[in-house]
């Protein structure tokens, strides 16, 4: 009988970590929010290294911002912040995307996908917006995932910080978008029917959307979003 492996406990910087993680995401730390060292570490009864590291690993992820001489905060996402932001996701999901048109969608792929609209579906129907903000970061992370890429996964998990505050910020205006798991819906349906074109433009559409919700949230406006410039012509070039 094979000996089995020990498992491997968390260590304390692991532990505070994934607590301050989910705090940030599900907003207990607004944007702006300051973060102190030493209160931490009177809060979670350790020394002040353990916490460091920590936040560093939270910089990385892009949970925190460090800002010399002043300190560590909670990222007040600008829409030109969102905007740089999307332009790197939407480079990372293409390129899963078109792996994954060339080679089939794995059935188990689209199951994960489809789970993973019915748990948009119910947040909306009890108004959680940090669950549905977690469902709508695992449907685009289940399609990197599927291409099998580790470089494209490492990609995308270093955006995934600032995708969920990004996420959150979108999902807080819902009102206006009535259509939300919809965009989605097109976007499984023409994944699974392998439509190339179809489904880059569905989610050049879906970014642009996005930003334009993000845009009138953040700035209280309706300007142009200019998103679509760059974007159709390396669209046009994809298609090619």
């Amino acid at each position: 009988m094979a000996k089995q492996k020990p498992i491997r406990k968390k260590t304390l910087a692991e532990v505070i970590t994934t607590q301050l993680r989910q705090r940030i995401v599900d907003g207990s730390y607004s944007p702006g929010a300051q973060l102190s060292e030493v209160e931490l570490a009177t809060r979670f009864d350790t020394s002040r290294g353990p916490v460091r590291e920590a936040m560093q690993r939270l910089v990385q992820e892009g949970l925190l911002v460090s800002h010399p001489h002043r300190g560590v905060f909670v990222p007040e996402l600008t829409y030109e912040d969102i905007n740089d932001l999307f332009l790197a996701r939407g480079a990372v999901e293409r390129a899963a995307m078109l792996e994954l048109i060339g080679h089939g969608v794995p059935a188990k792929t689209l199951a994960r996908l489809e789970q993973q609209l019915g748990e948009m579906e119910r947040a909306i129907e009890h108004g959680d917006w940090p669950a549905l903000a977690a469902a709508d970061l695992a449907f685009h992370e289940a399609i990197v995932e599927a291409a099998r890429s580790t470089r494209l996964d490492r990609m995308y998990a270093a955006l995934a910080g600032e995708t969920r505050l990004g996420l959150n910020i979108l999902v807080s205006s819902y009102e206006g978008r009535a259509d939300y798991v919809e965009e989605h819906r097109r976007i499984f349906d023409l994944l699974a029917s392998g439509d190339r074109a179809g489904l880059l433009s569905e989610l050049d559409r879906h970014f642009r959307v996005s930003l334009h919700t993000l845009h009138r949230e953040l700035e209280g406006t309706a300007d142009k979003v200019h998103w679509h410039d760059h974007d159709e012509h390396r669209q046009s070039g994809a298609a090619e």
